[in-house]
C-alpha cells in the first residue's frame, strides 16, 4: 500500500516533449491545501461532459465504461502550490498531450474492477478508479486486463516492490 506524501507523482525521463493543459475546475476549493479532500498531485481528471471546458476528479464517472468516451489525464501539481491559488479562476495542470513516465504513489495495486486484475506485472495495463489510501478517497490506478470496459491510461514500467513503494507508469501516447 502507497502512501499519500508531498510530492506523488515525479517525472522519470524527460519531460520536453510533455504538453501540459491547464483547465479550470469546476469545484475550485479542490485546489486549496486546507480542504480536507483537495486535490493531489498524480490523482486523476476528466473534462466535464456537462460543463464544457471544467475539470473534476475521475471518480465522479461511477460506471467504469464510461470511461471509454471520457478519457482521464493525470495531474501534475503538488498540493498547496502558489500558482494555483493566485489565479482568479482556480485551474490544474494536467499531462495533455505527449509520452510520459512517472512514478507515483496514487495506486491501489490490489483493487480489482469490473473483470481487471490485481497490479503484478511488467506492461501490465492500469485504469484509474477510487482507491482508499489511509481514510481517504483518491483517484488513482488499478489494474487492468485485455478485454474489460473502459480505458487503458498507462502500461507499468516498475513494481512498487522494486521501487521504493512507487508505481511506474508510461503513459500518454505509448500505451
Amino acid at each position: 500500500m502507497s502512501t499519500v506524501q508531498r510530492v506523488n507523482f515525479e517525472p522519470v525521463r524527460d519531460v520536453l516533449p510533455i504538453q501540459r493543459g491547464e483547465f479550470p475546475l469546476v469545484d475550485p476549493t479542490l485546489a486549496d491545501p486546507y480542504n480536507a479532500v483537495c486535490l493531489v498531485d498524480g490523482e486523476w481528471m476528466v473534462l466535464d461532459p456537462l460543463i464544457s471546458g471544467k475539470m473534476v476528479r475521475a471518480a465522479t464517472i461511477t460506471i467504469v465504461s464510461n470511461l471509454c468516451t471520457t478519457h482521464p489525464y493525470p495531474l501534475w501539481a503538488e498540493r498547496g502550490r502558489t500558482d494555483v491559488l493566485g489565479k482568479a479562476e482556480r485551474s490544474m495542470p494536467i499531462l495533455w498531450l505527449g509520452s510520459w513516465e512517472f512514478d507515483t504513489r496514487i495506486f491501489d495495486a490490489t483493487v480489482v474492477v469490473v473483470g481487471g486484475a490485481a497490479i503484478t506485472a511488467i506492461d501490465q495495463a492500469v485504469t484509474v478508479a477510487t482507491i482508499t489510501i489511509g481514510t481517504r478517497n483518491y483517484v488513482g490506478l488499478v489494474g487492468w486486463t485485455v478485454g474489460c470496459l473502459g480505458t487503458v491510461v498507462g502500461r507499468v514500467t516498475k513494481l512498487p516492490a522494486a521501487n521504493g513503494g512507487k508505481l511506474r507508469i508510461r503513459g500518454g501516447m505509448l500505451y
